[in-house]
């Protein structure tokens, strides 16, 4: 969920006046912002995890995979609570659970000394709850305020906002560098921005208050659920999306969590150095994801564009512990990966599954991306462990780096397979169109 932006299709409230609608979308984008924030701080400071708390890889890993558990778990339950409760009283429970998850984060692994590493794990599963729904509930509830040609402008902007707080969690380590001298400070950082999410959550709630009194706004919002009887009916075409998906998002997302322990172990540069080479990342998709999503709205070729996407996934992976090219070109690569492939790749599952199944579709993706994300971030840890890789010894990262290589490739080949069906599908005229003009 939290690699794509939702495509919800309620028609958005009329009746309030057109700033309002802006208000409303402001304060979602910055609760969003304080989650990404949230979400990202734990990076920065796996390096004191290791060395004052004697965490190892295979641990470092496991708080992914329990922040992907409970994502997984809120596929089957979160729809629910949001039907009955609201969309309102929803978005007020998710920014509790997910502030009180960033405290636990912080807090909790000091009251563990023998285990810490169950603290983190703790309180990132409670985050995970608390986190994915929220932005389910959000993304959905600018989708009812916004319509027509404004919507995806409103969702690219806050999908922008966002991303604002990952670059500054990845750059925290140089806007903080007072608070970097341990893990628990920054942390403590990160609980402060939970409850400004929090904060802004509820002046969401009050928004919707105001406009259900003052201009009769109501309505509930729409939310993907799986429906298995509907993944009977998906075409070959979507599960090569869907390989690419995983495929894209398994990797570059566990990379990120590791990034830092790379950056400084392998190539002996300063966490400074390494947040700011990581946020690389989100400060290009920010920007390049609109622009991207313009292109292949006006150009089409949607298949091409995804193959040129994951293609530039690939080499970056092994440029960084090969070559001695510069950290920058690889990270800038990987950013325009980032922006490119979820630009195009989440809008055409519109072209090959029935509207009727879209939610079933989008919510398969999400649940498959999940899964294979939660695997590969314990996985990298078990190898960077087994290979043991250190600053002592940075040549045990080449395995860490096979693995998001090959799973890379991997996205490639499905990417290709894409392409190929695609075409013949559109020479054949047995399917609608994806990459032409008309997409």
């Amino acid at each position: 969920m939290r690699a794509m932006t939702d495509m919800p299709n309620q028609s958005g409230p009329s009746a309030a006046p057109g700033y309002y609608r802006w208000l409303v979308l402001l304060a979602c984008s910055l609760a969003i912002f304080g989650n990404y924030y949230v979400f990202d701080a734990l990076y920065p400071v796996t390096t004191f995890m290791q060395q004052q708390l004697g965490m190892s890889g295979q641990q470092i890993g496991l708080m992914d995979t329990a922040y992907n558990v409970a994502a997984l778990l809120g596929l089957f339950v979160g729809v629910v609570v949001i039907d009955r409760l609201g969309a309102v009283r929803s978005s007020l429970l998710f920014a509790t659970i997910g502030a009180g998850g960033s405290a636990l984060i912080a807090f909790l692994p000091a009251a563990l000394p023998g285990s810490p590493h169950i603290g983190f794990i703790a309180g990132r599963f409670v985050l995970g709850i608390g986190a994915e729904l929220f932005i389910v509930t959000a993304t959905a509830v600018v989708g009812r305020w916004f319509k027509g040609k404004e919507i995806s402008f409103a969702l690219a902007l806050q999908l922008l906002i966002a991303r604002l707080g990952s670059v500054l969690a990845d750059d925290s380590p140089k806007y903080f560098a007072s608070l970097f001298t341990g893990w628990q400070a920054p942390l403590i950082l990160a609980a402060g921005f939970g409850l400004l999410w929090l904060v802004f959550a509820v002046l969401y709630a009050a928004l919707e208050a105001h406009a259900a009194k003052r201009y009769g706004v109501k309505g509930a919002v729409a939310t993907d659920r799986l429906v298995f009887a509907d993944i009977a009916a998906f075409g070959r075409r979507y599960w090569w999306v869907v390989g690419l998906c995983v495929a894209f998002y398994a990797s570059i997302f566990p990379f990120r969590s590791f990034a830092n322990l790379y950056f400084t172990e392998a190539h002996g540069i300063t966490e400074a150095q390494a947040g700011s080479l990581k946020a690389w990342l989100p400060k290009i998709s920010m920007i390049g994801m609109p622009i991207f999503g313009l292109i292949a709205d006006k150009v089409g070729k949607r298949a091409l564009l995804m193959v040129i996407g994951a293609a530039l996934l690939v080499p970056p992976f092994l440029l960084m512990p090969y070559t001695g090219l510069p950290l920058g070109l690889s990270m800038g690569m990987l950013g325009v990966a980032f922006a490119l492939v979820p630009a195009v790749l989440w809008p055409t599952v519109t072209y090959l599954v029935p509207e009727t199944r879209l939610g079933s579709a989008y919510a398969l993706m999400t649940f498959c991306q999940q899964l294979f994300w939660a695997g590969m971030s314990w996985g990298i840890g078990a190898a960077k462990d087994a290979a043991g890789a250190s600053a002592a010894n940075p040549s045990g990262w080449l395995p860490v780096m096979w693995m998001l290589a090959g799973l890379s490739a991997a996205g490639l080949v499905f990417a290709f397979l894409f392409w190929r069906d695609e075409g013949k599908a559109t020479s054949s005229a047995a399917a609608p169109a994806v990459s032409g003009p008309q997409a």
